[in-house]
């Protein structure tokens, strides 16, 4: 008797940012997140090349040693690195944090801002330049134009 496996495979949803219609990409990314949880933006207006140097500088910060990672741990903000098995995101399903890491960043204000103390504004913790040269800018710039 032959032994066959069954597998679900899901397909990956590809949002393409040149429609015009708003809608329709906004209900196609909420449906990727809830079929899947992931998805392929295109036509998006970032350049390839400006995309291969924040990849880089990505590899850059994960490639650190841990102990220089952890000088921008996430703040209460909820910005900054988070460490492999730090954010349980499955709580019904994990017992064990994520097999990831990430870096969180978002708009910066400035403390005499009216949403500074509300959560998710402030301040960004950043690595030092003499550690990461121009990490910073490269983030920055990926967030205003993402």
């Amino acid at each position: 008797m032959e032994n066959h496996t069954t597998m679900k495979v899901s397909s990956l949803n590809c949002i393409d940012l040149a429609n015009d219609d708003l809608n329709h990409s906004v209900v196609s990314l909420k449906q990727a997140c809830l079929d899947c949880g992931f998805f392929y933006v295109i036509n998006h207006g970032i350049s390839e090349e400006f995309m291969d140097d924040v990849f880089e500088q990505s590899k850059k910060l994960f490639a650190l040693p841990l102990e220089e990672k952890m000088k921008v741990l996430r703040n209460e903000k909820h910005r900054g690195y988070t460490p492999v098995l730090d954010e349980l995101l499955d709580p019904k399903n994990q017992i064990n944090g994520d097999h990831k890491e990430g870096y969180y960043i978002g708009i910066e204000v400035p403390k005499d801002d009216p949403h500074w103390d509300k959560p998710f504004y402030g301040p960004n913790p950043w690595p030092d330049a003499d550690v990461l040269p121009g990490w910073r800018e490269t983030m920055e710039k990926y967030h205003q134009e993402a």
